[in-house]
């Protein structure tokens, strides 16, 4: 069960609803960085096999945003 803070902001919290507990759990370590730092939103990305979530400059913090890089 994903144990999740209640500082996360509201996008955030409904990015995760909707993901396995697997990818959850990869995107939570990188949300809880964006909150600690409070600058920068997340960037989830596909590649050819498998999903990847990073810290952007590109997307405003508080904000997940699908693409690629």
């Amino acid at each position: 069960m994903l144990t999740v803070p209640e500082n996360l902001p509201p996008a955030y919290i409904t990015f995760l609803e909707a993901q396995d507990e697997g990818f959850a759990e990869t995107v939570l370590m990188v949300m809880k960085q964006s909150v600690a730092e409070g600058k920068y939103g997340i960037l989830v990305s596909s590649h050819a096999l498998d999903r990847q979530a990073e810290l952007s400059q590109e997307v405003p913090f508080g904000e997940v945003v699908e693409g690629t890089r």
